[in-house]
């Protein structure tokens, strides 16, 4: 039998070979944790840390998202995830930093919490200094340094983002030329391999996880992040922006905006030179005020050029806030105080189809006009059947409320019948329920969604929260018809005037009298079709400014400060339909994006 000593033998035999295994388990750590902060900008301790927080927020919603647990505790869950995903966003940066961003913006599905903690985000980033950046230059200019290329390069950047940082300088081979030094942060090209695999692989676990299908966008997200870090890309995006001006803008659209100029001697994928352009950004509303500039002259110009791209050139900059628009005085008129908007960033656009802005600038006719067929047709063509619904998210025209409470009565509606407008039936964990479900119904038809309409849609609440910030000077729905209603003609002359008119592909050539009175007819139908929305949006713009009258009236009568705006109806109506048709009360700071 074995003795005593036999066994401690053993276990100290045991003991050596498992501190062995250790001691080598954790060498390997340490010299693979060394080698990825040093070769690989720690990308794979940045996967890794996505994996574990998003599986740990996962755990959470699992275990602890109960019914019987209360309002309370139910919140508490979404503070905790949301805090976590902040968290990761900060330590990983780079791209984590606009991964937060765009669940910050489509926020409107997610509960408060994520939007209120991720919207930090929105932060100036930190900046590198000029000696690390330096071998980006050297990379994309072979044997040439910063020295060679400019003068006068600023010590510190004038501005830093997630993934790249601004200087001043001035062009080597013109000293008199300033300009403005993009350059991305050389940690971004050993990163972004591994970001987007752990984009793609926490999406396909959360869509295991919660049974919500968010892979449909994945491809579409890694697409126009690509997009954003070739600058050699944005160069082109911001002079094709510039062609459109010149060739389909009015006199006072070229006037009104500005593109700096981009010089391609010193512009390659990692580095972007262009003009530099002395302005007051959108930031500051209080230092446009000081400076004597008319928010109403500053917001017509802006709400004017992103309609102009959204419906007549179909080039749609995909990120107008406020720090991408300067202000500046026209240098066309040194007279009189005329404001010029110079626009920057021109990194994330989308290329409208031609088939999605006719129906894009169809729904908006429509709606105006209050012809509910032509809105249900492009609607459901969209995988979105309820176009009352749509039509106040898309156009905010005052919707017709009171549909909801009859389709839950005759079972219309999936997910629970219960009203939970009326506060007394229902529970939070129900209403949240009721919300994940309906999301889940709307992304299941996601396939059928044009891609362009996420973006264009972003474009157009960034654009309203600007409004809103200098005080809501203009109506932007009006401009907004204006242009809608411009494109529309303009395709329809060019569909009815088209040589391609001529084929018929049933019968081949049509005869030249046939195609005489077929092109009429056209021109015809698509004056009549621009008169209609004219005269639906004058109506619609003299119904607001009576309403207004009314509302300064009984202001005046009563005493009371009259502070109501058009952008305040459609809130108050985009509010009550949403709570209507959503079944819960929800923050209307949602709709700013």
């Amino acid at each position: 039998m074995p003795n005593a000593g036999s066994f401690r033998h053993a276990w100290h035999r045991s003991q050596h070979i498992w501190t062995g295994k250790a001691g080598w388990a954790a060498g390997i750590i340490v010299v693979g944790y060394v080698y990825d902060r040093q070769f690989q900008a720690s990308a794979m301790t940045r996967t890794t840390r996505a994996f574990w927080d998003v599986a740990v927020i996962s755990a959470d919603y699992k275990i602890n998202f109960r019914a019987e647990r209360g309002i309370e505790h139910l919140n508490s869950i979404h503070e905790r995830a949301a805090k976590r995903l902040l968290a990761c966003c900060r330590e990983n940066g780079g791209l984590f930093i606009k991964f937060g961003q765009s669940l910050a913006v489509q926020s409107a599905l997610l509960p408060p919490p994520f939007r209120r903690e991720l919207s930090s985000l929105y932060d100036n980033a930190p900046s590198a200094p000029v000696s690390h950046i330096a071998p980006v230059i050297e990379r994309c200019f072979p044997g040439q340094t910063i020295d060679d290329l400019f003068t006068d390069f600023s010590s510190e950047a004038v501005a830093s983002a997630s993934v790249a940082q601004v200087h001043t300088a001035r062009l080597r081979s013109n000293p008199d030329q300033v300009v403005a030094v993009k350059i991305q942060k050389p940690e971004i090209r050993k990163q972004i391999g591994w970001d987007l695999f752990a984009l793609r692989s926490c999406s396909q676990m959360i869509e295991l996880v919660f049974d919500i299908p968010i892979m449909w966008s994945v491809r579409e997200i890694e697409q126009r992040l690509r997009e954003e870090l070739d600058f050699e890309r944005e160069g082109n995006n911001s002079e094709l922006a510039q062609k459109d001006l010149t060739n389909l803008g009015d006199r006072w659209m070229k006037r009104s905006v500005y593109i700096p100029k981009v010089f391609w001697d010193a512009t390659r994928k990692e580095v972007l030179t262009t003009e530099w352009i002395d302005g007051t950004s959108l930031v500051h509303p209080t230092q446009l005020a000081h400076e004597g500039w008319s928010n109403k002259d500053v917001m017509q110009r802006m709400a004017s050029l992103f309609a102009f791209q959204i419906f007549v050139t179909g080039n749609v900059h995909g990120d107008p806030h406020p720090g991408n628009i300067l202000v500046r005085q026209n240098p066309l008129n040194l007279n009189t105080k005329e404001p010029q908007l110079v626009l920057l960033d021109h990194g994330l656009y989308v290329r409208e189809s031609n088939t999605f802005r006719r129906q894009y600038a169809e729904f908006w006719r429509a709606a105006m006009i209050g012809d509910n067929k032509a809105m249900k047709r492009i609607a459901t063509s969209w995988g979105m059947p309820d176009e009352t619904m749509f039509s106040t998210m898309v156009s905010l025209k005052a919707p017709q409320l009171g549909n909801m409470h009859a389709k839950r009565s005759t079972g219309d509606t999936k997910g629970s019948s219960k009203d939970y407008n009326d506060g007394s039936k229902g529970t939070h964990f129900d209403q949240q329920m009721e919300m994940k479900a309906r999301a889940v119904a709307a992304l299941r038809d996601s396939l059928k969604l044009p891609p362009e309409l996420v973006f264009v849609t972003r474009n157009m609440n960034i654009v309203r929260a600007n409004n809103q910030s200098l005080g809501t000077p203009v109506n932007r729905v009006q401009i907004l018809g204006h242009y809608a209603a411009r494109g529309l003609r303009m395709m329809l002359l060019h569909e009815a005037t088209s040589s391609a008119r001529r084929y018929d592909h049933i019968h081949g050539v049509a005869p030249r009298r046939d195609t005489l009175f077929s092109r009429i007819a056209s021109v015809v139908s698509a004056e009549w079709s621009y008169a209609t929305f004219c005269i639906a949006l004058w109506v619609a713009g003299a119904g607001m400014a009576v309403y207004d009258l009314c509302g300064r009236l009984r202001a005046l009568v009563s005493g009371r400060t009259y502070s109501r705006n058009s952008e305040n109806v459609f809130d108050e109506a985009m509010r009550r339909t949403l709570e209507n048709r959503l079944g819960y009360q929800i923050d209307t700071s949602l709709f700013n994006a």
